[in-house]
């Protein structure tokens, strides 16, 4: 497992003051990323993997 801490930018946030909820994704992938050159070490051709399915089960806004 990994943690990866990312700062809300300015350009996540909604109307509402909230994460929009498409940004959400962009975080997994920033974390995904780093947890592959983290295990597998640095990887110039990414087309060696697939994600298959993502899916997000929302129980809180989360805000700056």
């Amino acid at each position: 497992m990994l943690e990866e801490r990312i700062r809300i930018r300015w350009r996540d946030m909604d109307a509402y003051g909230h994460v929009n909820n498409a940004v959400y994704l962009n975080y997994l992938e920033e974390a995904r990323d780093r947890w592959v050159q983290k295990v597998l070490g640095p990887v110039s051709d990414t087309w060696h993997f697939v994600l298959a399915r993502d899916a997000i089960d929302f129980r809180s806004e989360l805000t700056q």
